[in-house]
């Protein structure tokens, strides 16, 4: 969720601006080279990635002189649902969108517009980065066209390429196609069901779900993906909410609600949510952990995603801090236990337990966030 809009609910007390969730995948597949960028009203906003080289587009039948044989990916044309075994690209079948997948076909990437010394028979393979060139000129044009300018620019899906390994490049191959997927926590294609016209791109994690951090900037890992609560995460989920009853569904017509406006509403949902999530109130406290949600941006809204995030996170420099574990048992807060607000008298307001984001001044007797 590339630059995606957070709100962080006062309770237990205190605001922050999250970091966005840049759309930034390494791929370690040949047949897909995944996500390039997304389109951002418009406009397109792009990411290089490493590649890799092996696997092939053909069955290993094929002798070295010979030509590749036809398959369900050379075959492929727009709207097609290509799948495979986890891990082997190789061999491809064309499946029903309603079953599960891992590459939706946009179009066939037309190699006419390419020098043609890089495609010709006698060609040298133009190599990984060549390809992540060519994807990223011309895959987002074919997929704004195929969705009709309706990618969620911060969605779960990513627009990617399939293109020949140097092996199968060397045996004739030339097919390249343009498409759509789900990248995984280690840059695999992951499985969905459906054409993307037609559902919510919005990401929708289960109650629980913790999702990964970059311990290096200190911001959700890229591609956002869920991890086992037991390892460094950034926040974890309490649920999802979607806001097409309030405001209105993608065929409603209805404008875009602006981000005071979602608020205000999820203001009333996450905190009640989140306490439900934990066990109560005082357990909530407990956590020293700070109620956020996601909002809906304009772009968003326009592509016909509907649906939120609410979790529990803490911002911490510029970023999260580093949880390990659920916040429905045992947490640490960047490697320690968190210390939970002592009860003040009747009468009597504690000052927030947790940290503001930079450029808002604490109280003075605020405690930062433990130091990781």
């Amino acid at each position: 969720m590339s630059d995606e809009s957070h709100h962080e609910h006062p309770g237990p007390e205190g605001r922050s601006d999250d970091p966005g969730w840049a759309r930034r995948n390494s791929m370690r597949i040949v047949l897909v080279a995944i996500v390039i960028g997304a389109l951002v009203a418009g406009g397109i906003a792009l990411s290089m990635n490493a590649f890799d080289d092996r696997g092939s587009v053909g069955g290993t039948d094929i002798g070295e002189s010979e030509r590749l044989a036809e398959n369900a990916f050379t075959q492929s044309s727009s709207g097609d649902c290509l799948t495979w075994p986890e891990g082997d690209p190789g061999d491809p079948a064309k499946v029903v969108c309603t079953d599960e997948h891992r590459f939706e076909v946009a179009g066939a990437l037309d190699t006419a517009v390419l020098p043609g010394s890089e495609f010709g028979d006698s060609a040298a393979w133009p190599g990984a980065q060549r390809f992540a060139e060519i994807r990223d000129e011309q895959c987002p044009v074919i997929v704004d066209a195929y969705l009709q300018g309706k990618l969620d620019p911060q969605g779960r899906f990513s627009v990617g390429m399939m293109f020949p390994s140097e092996q199968q490049w060397g045996k004739g191959a030339r097919e390249l196609r343009c498409g759509l997927q789900v990248t995984g926590k280690d840059g695999t294609p992951q499985l969905f069901s459906g054409k993307v016209a037609d559902q919510d791109q919005s990401f929708q994690w289960p109650a629980g779900t913790c999702i990964g951090i970059d311990p290096q900037t200190r911001r959700v890992a890229t591609p956002p993906t869920a991890v086992n609560c037991s390892e460094p995460h950034a926040f974890q989920t309490t649920g999802i909410v979607d806001l097409a009853p309030r405001f209105g569904d993608q065929t409603s017509g209805r404008p875009w609600p602006g981000e005071k406006e979602q608020n205000a509403y999820l203001t009333t949902i996450c905190p009640g949510q989140a306490e439900r999530f934990v066990g109560g109130k005082k357990k909530l406290e407990d956590t020293t952990l700070n109620v956020q949600w996601s909002v809906i941006s304009e772009p968003r809204w326009l592509a016909g995603s509907r649906k939120v995030v609410c979790y529990l996170g803490l911002p911490d420099r510029g970023g999260f801090a580093t949880l390990v574990g659920d916040a429905r048992a045992t947490v640490l807060i960047n490697g320690k236990l968190p210390v939970a607000p002592s009860q003040a008298p009747p009468g009597r307001a504690l000052p927030t337990p947790v940290p503001l984001p930079p450029g808002v001044e604490p109280n003075s007797q605020e405690a930062p966030a433990p130091a990781g």
